[in-house]
């Protein structure tokens, strides 16, 4: 048995959990694809850096996805949030890149002391994820434009975590809009370091607003 085919046997067994409730310094990717919780996606890469990035992600039990913009810029200051990725399985030869299946469960802080490994690595403290008992109306204005994006782009979208799924939760319902928006990562940051989604619904409300006044003006 070669050395991929031992990986890929310890990650279709789940031998590595995650532990959600104590600091963890593990392998980062910062990524544009700003991957929030309750939710699965697929990474892909290529090289060896990345391929020893998966490497390392599988033996420590998961990776941190760190936010970036599309001139480089990091969300990587103390206390700055960055989601914990479940790695699920790792498909090294089907296709040019590879292809990994991640579950996004939780989130983290950036810890202002990093127990560094290396410049691949990094310390966050847990966060906890937002809790509201409040449900969203089906015909709220957030609820269908969001149904409606996702039924226009399935093609691209992954599977969700089917423990969450309701549009109706208003934590899972911004967390996939903070994924669609294009808004400067130090607004996403903002949003999610409040203790709950009110500010972020209101927030994204607005930007919905004012984007049909601009679309009806237009026609």
């Amino acid at each position: 048995m070669n050395k991929n085919d031992h990986l890929e046997m310890l990650v279709q067994k789940k031998l590595f959990q995650p532990h959600t409730h104590q600091i963890r310094t593990l392998p980062f990717l910062a990524t544009t694809d700003h991957q929030l919780p309750q939710g699965r996606d697929q990474i892909r890469g290529s090289g060896v850096l990345f391929s020893q990035m998966v490497l390392d992600a599988v033996r420590s039990g998961g990776i941190w996805i760190m936010m970036q913009d599309y001139n480089g810029v990091k969300a990587d200051r103390p206390g700055d949030i960055v989601t914990f990725a479940q790695i699920n399985t790792v498909d090294w030869l089907s296709g040019d890149q590879i292809q990994v299946n991640i579950e996004l469960t939780h989130w983290g802080k950036i810890d202002p002391v990093q127990n560094k490994r290396s410049d691949q690595y990094l310390t966050a403290n847990p966060f906890p994820l937002w809790q509201t008992n409040q449900t969203m109306n089906a015909d709220d204005r957030l609820v269908v434009r969001l149904k409606q994006w996702q039924a226009e782009y399935a093609h691209l979208q992954q599977a969700q975590d089917v423990r969450h799924t309701s549009a109706n939760d208003p934590c899972w319902l911004c967390w996939r809009w903070l994924e669609l928006l294009p808004l400067p990562i130090c607004t996403k940051q903002k949003l999610l370091k409040k203790p709950g989604p009110s500010l972020c619904l209101r927030y994204i409300k607005k930007m919905i607003h004012q984007s049909d006044r601009y679309t009806g003006l237009l026609r």
